[in-house]
């Protein structure tokens, strides 16, 4: 038998290999592609749960209502997938009292659930696989939890008057979600006939706010002098009115601070108050639960302050609080209204949760902060 001349045998084996190595080479490039694709879905899920997972976590608040929130904001997260064309349809939220779980679609009683865990999964169509696999879509799925964790420091974000408690340890520091509490005293006169300790209404020249128990008024008289009435801030207009308005906190805040208290400026910080107030969506309802239950309120005239306890010569942080300021109309001016002599009072609403527009709920107290922890 003939053989072929040595080059052509070669020419021969070239082609060969190179029809080889080509079926190699684009399958290598179709896996390639099938892979990438794949990595970019699991990237645009994992965005859409971190997304959702910190807007579920915001709104939980120890009610039923407040998981039906969180279960809403889930259902109307938008974040698209398939580079921003397509909707990511299947997902799930569920919810639990600690990070390891046990995990609950629907809690009840919800009190105590501040975590949130969102999955989500996409379908991806695979293009190349399926030409060495049988397989013609994958599913690609992430998982995501936010959860609100306690806050005991703030650099920023406080409002610059207090709470007074003298049960630290009690639940809620001893106060009562609804009532009225003085988030600046009125004016102090120790030399008023029948002022003492144990006689401390005496020693206002007006009326202290309903919520205060005889115990922080008997504190206040024994401890706190005529120019300390529980505020903390600058004394300069413009800087009050940013302390109020832009919580700008000019001081670090931490659990057991003493803190430091000052006269400031009654006048500016009463107009910075009230315009706090209209500046919400709801600048009328004083009520608390029926401000929290309509839709348009912003959380404006919800703020957060320090809780104090007023032993010796010091004033010592022992948590932190959300308060309802509270309106007498629209265009409000509840705190600019009254006279020097009048205490600035709102309403014990709850924990404080950064960034959300309601309170914490039941088993809370102090303050916290919605993050991804895993």
């Amino acid at each position: 038998m003939p053989q072929l001349p040595n080059s052509k045998r070669k020419r021969g084996f070239v082609l060969l290999t190179m029809a080889i190595a080509a079926v190699a080479l684009f399958g290598s490039a179709g896996l390639a592609v099938d892979l990438g694709r794949m990595f970019i879905a699991k990237n645009e899920t994992q965005v859409f749960c971190d997304a959702a997972a910190l807007m579920a976590a915001l709104r939980l608040d120890g009610t039923s209502a407040g998981i039906t929130a969180a279960q809403a904001a889930v259902t109307n997260a938008n974040n698209a997938w398939n580079i921003d064309s397509a909707q990511i349809t299947t997902r799930q939220v569920d919810f639990a009292t600690a990070a390891a779980g046990p995990w609950s679609t629907n809690p009840s009683p919800a009190a105590g659930y501040t975590y949130a865990r969102v999955r989500a999964s996409v379908p991806v169509q695979l293009y190349f696989l399926p030409l060495v696999a049988s397989l013609y879509s994958q599913d690609v799925g992430s998982l995501a939890v936010g959860a609100q964790i306690a806050q005991t420091s703030f650099t920023r974000g406080l409002g610059p008057y207090t709470a007074v408690s003298t049960t630290p340890a009690a639940p809620d520091f001893g106060l009562v979600v609804g009532n009225q509490y003085d988030i600046q005293w009125p004016q102090y006169n120790g030399s008023r006939g029948g002022c003492s300790p144990s006689t401390p209404d005496k020693c206002f020249n007006s009326p202290p706010c309903s919520g205060d128990p005889m115990a922080s008024k008997a504190a206040i008289t024994q401890y706190w002098g005529a120019s300390v009435n529980g505020y903390w801030g600058s004394n300069a207009n413009s800087i009050i009115e940013q302390e109020v308005l832009d919580v700008i906190q000019l001081q670090p805040v931490a659990i057991g601070d003493q803190i430091t208290l000052t006269s400031g400026n009654k006048n500016a910080q009463a107009k910075a108050l009230d315009d706090r107030v209209n500046e919400d969506g709801d600048p009328t309802d004083d009520v608390l639960s029926t401000y929290l239950s309509n839709s348009y309120h912003n959380g404006r005239r919800l703020m957060a302050l320090p809780v104090v306890d007023p032993t010796a010569a010091a004033t010592t942080v022992i948590g932190y609080a959300s308060f309802f300021l509270l309106s007498n109309g629209s265009p409000s001016d509840f705190y600019a209204k009254g006279t020097g002599n009048d205490p600035f009072c709102a309403v014990y609403a709850g924990p404080y949760v950064l960034g959300s527009e309601s309170p914490g709920g039941a088993g809370q107290t102090g303050a916290y902060k919605v993050v991804l922890v895993q």
